[in-house]
């Protein structure tokens, strides 16, 4: 008998919230485990940040007066060229524009359901921790400064994604998301006819390109950089095309041309397929309507990690190398939605904790005696445990057993009122009566 929707629903929901408690890692601060990998690591040696140690390892240097380096080398066909280093290209600009952080809004349910299930109380600086180290945990959100009345961020309406510029953001749409509208289809034809000299090759793929004075030529280029290579600008790329005069790589290009990408809608599948010119063409008739201009912008945190704009990069890497040490930010944002979850946060000693059983003091004198004497111990020994508790009070009861366990109800009474508290690692305290913030 199969299991019905809506407990294969409320079972995916109680997985999610057993994943929070898995990963909310609660233990002591030499014993945790490493926040990982840098969500905006450098990407290339234009960009600050630490580098790889493989990068510092360069090969020995060769003879100059070896002719062997000045002839073009042939790719090997099972092997792909080894990339080159990147070329210097334009400085990173300092934009007027503010980053911080939000939390993700279903891992943000998820962990509060958690927190209702399990009624203790956690530390806010820890979890906003735990969110900001996550790769799919946070939202971006990018500012423009109040004195920065002019400028704009052009933004993506179908994945969020953002850029300083409308070419920018042209651009990412074309190279990103004209697969959302059509399909490629591959086909044949009859190869190129006519005597060619020479062939253009990309030296990063050792893709071939034709000759470029071939009509195919200027099509072959755009797609190679839409497809592989959009981090880098037209301009940058095309540094890399050299000129080979080959005739066996000529030859190879003739049976390559044999196959022809052309663009199918899946909007019709019916209509006649085109080629990428026109698929181009057409998509940029409603190019306005798929992105919009705006001074505030929140991104999906994977979106951000990959974003084309290096400029909004550079802004947003700044802020997530301190917001990985101290998640300023994702706190106070992740303090905000709890109270508009109404959640309660309080103060004990300096860290700041928050639960969703709002913190009643009660005087021991005004409760029955076996109340009064949990409440009194713990006011005396704040930081105990259950455990610690049994022990104490009663300990000729083996903690195993059904008299222990009911020994400790009112414990269990006094905190879903929150006359007592328990926190994350399972010490008990009471509350001080302090201000609730």
């Amino acid at each position: 008998m199969g299991i019905p929707m809506e407990d294969k629903a409320q079972q995916e929901e109680q997985k999610d919230a057993r994943d929070v408690i898995l990963e909310l890692n609660f233990v002591p601060q030499w014993a945790r485990k490493p926040p990982g990998e840098n969500h905006y690591r450098a990407k290339d040696s234009s960009d600050s940040g630490r580098r790889d140690r493989r990068d510092d390892r360069r090969p020995p240097r060769r003879d100059p007066r070896d002719s062997r380096d000045a002839r073009p080398r042939r790719p090997h066909p099972d092997r792909p060229e080894r990339p080159e280093r990147a070329r210097p290209s334009e400085p990173i600009r300092e934009i007027p524009v503010t980053v911080s952080f939000l939390p993700e809004q279903k891992r943000l349910a998820s962990l509060v359901r958690q927190m209702h299930h399990s009624r203790r109380a956690y530390p806010l600086m820890d979890l906003a921790n735990l969110f900001i180290h996550d790769t799919e945990g946070y939202l971006v959100k990018i500012e423009a400064n109040k004195d920065a009345p002019d400028f704009t961020i052009f933004q993506c309406r179908h994945c969020k994604a953002a850029a300083c510029s409308e070419e920018m953001i042209i651009h990412h749409l074309m190279s990103k998301h004209l697969s959302d509208i059509y399909e490629k289809e591959e086909t044949e034809t009859d190869p190129p006819a006519g005597q060619f000299v020479c062939v253009a090759r990309c030296r990063k793929s050792g893709v071939l390109l034709g000759p470029p004075n071939h009509h195919s030529y200027t099509d072959k280029l755009n797609e190679l950089h839409l497809s592989r290579f959009s981090h880098l600008t037209l301009d940058e790329y095309k540094r890399n095309i050299e000129t080979v005069r080959d005739e066996e790589l000529i030859e190879q290009w003739k049976q390559e041309s044999r196959k022809k990408t052309l663009y199918k809608l899946k909007s019709d599948p019916e209509a006649e397929p085109v080629d990428l010119q026109k698929a181009e063409t057409d998509f940029m008739q409603n190019l306005s309507s798929k992105y919009e201009k705006t001074h505030r912008a929140i991104v999906p945190s994977k979106i951000a990690q990959g974003l084309d704009d290096r400029d909004i990069t550079h802004a947003i890497r700044r802020v997530w190398a301190k917001e990985s040490h101290f998640p300023l930010s994702m706190s106070f944002a992740m303090r905000a939605a709890f109270r508009h979850m109404h959640l309660h946060l309080f103060k004990a000693g300096k860290i700041n904790f928050v639960t969703h059983i709002k913190p009643r003091p009660i005087k021991p004198e005004d409760t029955i005696e076996s109340i009064a004497e949990v409440l009194v111990f713990l006011k005396e020994n704040p930081g105990s445990t259950r455990k610690h508790l049994l022990e104490i009070l009663h300990p000729s009861l083996d903690p195993a057993s059904k008299e222990a366990k009911e020994a400790l109800q009112p414990l269990g009474w006094l905190i879903e009122r929150g006359h007592i508290i328990e926190f994350f690692n399972g010490t008990l305290s009471v509350p001080l009566g302090s201000r609730r913030r």
